[in-house]
């Protein structure tokens, strides 16, 4: 999995204040040893992103290097550029944002692509509580892709996804706070054998003072899915079904915060027959001035 911690906070004290992020990242993965299971051995994943913007815009910029290494010696590494960008325009109640995701890669199933999004959202305040809610939808296509009949066979590929959210924060004292994310994703995927695809995601943050623990899952099935806004496109023809995580971050002076999360995942990769895990250990170091 990639980049599931991946997340730009931004911090203003004015409308007018303008406000830029730097988040560099670096994760580790592994992977089942058995090889009926997972025919990878160990990713690793590295980046940086990047935002600017006040409290009625927000631009953002992402890339993205990952790697992964075979338990076959003989299989060429996979080597993989991830680039986006988004920019979102916030209103009194509610928000729109668009972008693109521009992925290259060696990968011999799909090989490069891209994804394009939009969100439309709402939001209300409750005095120090707010209610969040929208959908994301995207657009994925990979011109060189294969048919999971016959792998042999090149296709393009084409799948659309729509994923409504729903999050609420709720300000339980000055220094405590809560904020839960539940997001279905809908998978529309006229190109592959099983036409769609759902799942669900669930997330818990809980808030105290500077510090933060966010406890998250999914289940269901995703092909080649997006998530984190459009930042990440899972650009493999693996059934993803399910996984969770745990995430740590320490805000210092109200402008450095540090994070360390650990997820783990079970799979389906193509042409296997039994499903595979893996497991990625995710820090981050999130600077704002």
């Amino acid at each position: 999995m990639k980049k599931t911690v991946i997340s730009a906070t931004l911090i203003a004290s004015s409308l007018l204040a303008e406000v830029v992020t730097i988040l560099p990242y670096a994760a580790t993965l592994s992977y089942t040893t058995d090889s009926a299971k997972s025919i990878k051995d160990s990713s690793t994943l590295y980046g940086v992103h990047t935002s600017v913007g006040t409290l009625s815009y927000l631009l953002e910029f992402d890339y993205a290097k990952f790697q992964t290494n075979y338990k076959d010696p003989t299989f060429e590494k996979l080597n993989q550029d991830d680039i986006s960008i988004a920019y979102g325009k916030y209103f009194t109640n509610f928000m729109i944002r668009g972008g693109a995701h521009y992925i290259n890669s060696n990968d011999v199933f799909l090989g490069d692509g891209y994804s394009v999004f939009v969100t439309l959202g709402g939001y209300n305040y409750f005095g120090y509580n707010k209610l969040d809610y929208g959908v994301d939808g995207y657009y994925t296509s990979f011109s060189q892709g294969r048919d999971e009949l016959n792998t042999d066979v090149v296709k393009p590929v084409s799948i659309i996804q729509i994923s409504p959210y729903l999050s609420y924060y709720k300000a339980l004292n000055i220094n405590w706070g809560n904020t839960i994310v539940v997001r279905y994703n809908y998978q529309m995927a006229k190109d592959y054998i099983q036409e769609s695809y759902g799942s669900i995601e669930v997330s818990d943050t809980i808030f105290y003072k500077q510090a933060f623990l966010t406890l998250k899952g999914y289940s269901g099935e995703m092909r080649t899915g997006v998530k984190d806004s459009g930042f990440t496109v899972i650009n493999t023809l693996d059934l993803m079904k399910s996984g969770y995580g745990i995430k740590l971050g320490y805000t210092f002076a109200y402008t450095t915060t540090i994070s360390i999360g650990y997820d783990t995942n079970t799979f389906r990769e193509v042409d296997l027959t039994e499903d595979g895990t893996n497991s990625a250990i995710v820090a981050s170091l999130n600077y704002r001035f």
